[in-house]
């Protein structure tokens, strides 16, 4: 009886006949009514877009994001903004999710940085996605790229998307920006960047050390400078010459400069109780220059390239060591010495 019971349940279940209570038909009908609601939310995000192109030491972008967002979000972006109807080097869209945790990134490789933003690696079927967060617990944005990275995604979670939309858009942007832009001879680097006398004066340095703050050295107590870029400028090669570039990416001080002067010098901070300052020969330079340069160093491609761009770099530019405290007299002790 109970085997003809179940035959029957079946043949009800295929039929579209079999009993529901009150409460499932409810569950159902609730279920349908959201799905809905959430599909033409989804719809309305799709037509409710701006997108916006930027060129950044001659390399243009694609932007794409919701126009719900926060009006100030591209601020930084403004001053490189281009008509340009050209075929942009990459694109980026970011979209809104309800968990983050729902879209599938792959198997976690590493988390790296010992500071914030922190990013996260991930592999899937053989390729990378990537993440940033403000803490170590989980990512807060997601990166997935295309194949090639010419058309990418950065996901945030949609109740959070005040807090975090600049923030993806900026962490992947240079992320992709480094990337596709590195077989034109161009370098992004943390640094510091003073504008003076018409050329570009580029301090490097470990997290904490003072490129900002002796930058401020050279703005307060020489006459003249400006200051161009103060965490992410460009170096890029042009007629076998290096020539440094404002970005939109400027750390904690908005200074989102479109210009660009020749290179003059590169020199690499370290504190100390006194102010010494001295020139490296090329090995120490190439040594000095490298840590300070963004790459996906585990793409063999990349990293030959990012090598023969530092090589033309410090060929073509002064490279120095300042051993120095947060005083004017390393910035006149600097400047004298690597002023061309």
């Amino acid at each position: 009886m109970a085997d003809n019971w179940l035959e029957k349940k079946f043949e009800d279940l295929k039929a579209g006949t079999a009993s529901v209570s009150k409460e499932e038909r409810a569950r159902k009908d609730a279920w349908r009514k959201r799905m809905e609601a959430e599909r033409k939310r989804l719809e309305q995000e799709r037509m409710s877009v701006i997108t916006r192109r930027f060129d950044v030491a001659g390399h243009m972008f694609e932007v794409t994001l919701p126009d719900t967002l926060p009006e100030d979000i591209l601020d930084p972006y403004m001053p490189f903004i281009t008509e340009s109807q050209d075929e942009p080097l990459f694109k980026l869209k970011l979209l809104m999710t309800d968990d983050l945790a729902s879209v599938s990134k792959g198997r976690l490789k590493e988390c790296f940085n010992d500071e914030p933003p922190y990013f996260w690696m991930f592999e899937k079927n053989g390729r990378y996605n990537f993440a940033f967060s403000y803490t170590k617990d989980k990512p807060d944005c997601l990166l997935m790229p295309s194949l090639e990275y010419t058309d990418n995604i950065v996901y945030i979670c949609r109740k959070d998307a005040g807090r975090l939309a600049g923030f993806a858009l900026s962490n992947a942007l240079m992320l992709l920006y480094a990337f596709k832009t590195m077989e034109y001879e161009t370098l992004m680097i943390h640094a510091s960047v003073i504008s003076y006398d018409g050329g570009g004066y580029m301090f490097l340095g470990k997290s904490g050390t003072g490129k900002s703050t002796h930058s401020r050295m050279w703005l307060q107590n020489i006459d003249g400078c400006t200051l161009l870029n103060d965490d992410n400028p460009v170096i890029r090669i042009a007629e076998g010459k290096a020539y440094v570039y404002g970005t939109p990416w400027s750390g904690k001080t908005p200074c989102y400069k479109n210009q660009s002067v020749p290179l003059k010098a590169v020199v690499r901070l370290s504190q100390a109780p006194y102010n010494k300052v001295e020139r490296l020969i090329p090995l120490k330079a190439y040594a000095s220059l490298m840590p300070s340069c963004s790459c996906m160093r585990w793409d063999r491609q990349s990293t030959d390239r990012l090598h023969a761009t530092v090589e033309k770099v410090i060929m073509n530019t002064g490279c120095w060591h300042l051993e120095c405290l947060p005083d004017a007299d390393a910035a006149h002790v600097c400047c004298s010495a690597v002023k061309c």
